[in-house]
């Protein structure tokens, strides 16, 4: 196989890394037999690898073998494999060094929140500040709660960095990446007078007063609360929930939220089938802050939990 000068030159690709990777771990095997588990491919495409490798590098890195005891390198294989090693140290010492810049990150990430946080099933907000005063100790938090419409301008005012909200809207200027869904479904508590009906009509349920959101509510279930036309508002879930428990008032609430009281006999479901929706949560922040460290850190240390 002829030299080739220079065969690295410029600026090492993706498929460069892939197979410096490949050959590593099939000299870290002994074979290209043995390195099937670790790279979870066949023998085949490793073989095609390490001759694409051969190839890009214009020298023969080892001698063909189906089994263990056969392998051996060639010199200049021996070499890469020395200097692969070399980079992986390299490498190694560039990621203490981005976790030291990280601990060291100073200043205050302002995070602002549902009311309802804590019971949100698919969110571990306790476990996300944990993993970041793990990595930033030394970075102030500032968390508050705030109504969803509350939540978007909070940080577009730039009085908070980042958010999780129900996404209702997308408003200009701001990044959402979604995360989980929910679904509402209408409740009264077990005092109010629908809840004494052994079966309800929707005539029925829609004359009476709903404990609606002082914002607006996505289209999906706009259609939903327009049946409505006796309603009062609260701007947190906390207000509506409890304007629902007082038994006068009907209104949607996450199953998350409403899951324990309807347990305990204190709410019910008021025709599950046709009064519900679905909606999806995000994580938001300026468009402007995509780059920043602390918000860059926030989304690494996120805990969701996408199986429930």
């Amino acid at each position: 196989m002829s030299k080739t000068k220079n065969a690295l030159g410029g600026r090492l690709s993706d498929m460069d890394l892939r197979l410096l990777r490949v050959f590593r771990e099939v000299v870290h095997a002994g074979g290209i037999t043995p390195a099937e588990v670790t790279l979870n491919i066949s023998r085949s495409t490793i073989s095609v690898h390490i001759s694409d490798l051969e190839t890009r590098l214009g020298m023969q890195l080892c001698l063909r073998s189906r089994g263990r005891a056969d392998f051996k390198l060639t010199p200049e294989g021996e070499a890469l494999y020395r200097a692969i090693l070399e980079l992986d140290g390299h490498l190694d010492t560039f990621k203490s060094q981005v976790n030291a810049i990280q601990s060291q990150l100073t200043g205050t990430l302002r995070l602002v929140m549902p009311d309802d946080v804590l019971e949100i099933p698919q969110l571990n907000l306790p476990g996300t500040i944990a993993q970041l005063r793990e990595k930033a100790p030394q970075l102030h938090l500032e968390v508050q709660l705030a109504a969803p419409q509350e939540l978007e301008l909070e940080i577009l005012a730039g009085r908070a960095d980042i958010g999780i909200n129900p996404l209702h809207s997308r408003r200009p200027g701001l990044e959402y990446q979604p995360l989980f869904y929910h679904q509402s479904i209408l409740y009264c508590s077990n005092s109010h007078p629908c809840a004494q009906v052994s079966a309800i009509d929707e005539e029925l349920l829609t004359q009476q007063e709903l404990a609606a959101p002082s914002h607006t509510v996505l289209s999906g279930a706009a259609h939903l609360y327009r049946l409505f036309p006796k309603r009062s508002t609260a701007n947190h879930m906390a207000a509506r929930l409890a304007m629902i428990l007082s038994g006068c008032f009907v209104g949607f609430l996450p199953e998350y939220l409403a899951r324990r009281y309807v347990g305990e006999g204190t709410l019910h479901p008021l025709l599950p089938e046709k009064f519900h929706y679905q909606i999806q949560n995000a994580v938001t922040f300026k468009k402007s802050a995509t780059t920043h460290p602390a918000v860059q850190l926030f989304l690494e240390a996120l805990q969701i939990n996408r199986q429930i």
